[in-house]
């Protein structure tokens, strides 16, 4: 992937291009190229950190 500016972001093109990640990612599982461990820790510098991930429930709306 290139280096990308917000204003370039193209949501169908980053929809596609974590799809082939995805497949890739299913495929080299299925074939024995990677384990689930090897995945995992792969994954896991793209994640959100937990301890940054705070709700705050007085700003939010009722869903009903």
């Amino acid at each position: 992937m290139t280096d990308m500016h917000t204003e370039d972001l193209d949501p169908q093109q980053r929809f596609a291009e974590k799809e082939r990640a995805r497949r890739a990612d299913l495929e080299a599982l299925r074939y024995g190229r990677k384990t689930k461990t090897q995945l995992k820790r792969e994954t896991e510098a793209f994640a959100f950190p937990p301890s940054r991930a705070r709700i705050n429930l007085d700003a939010s709306r009722s869903l009903s």
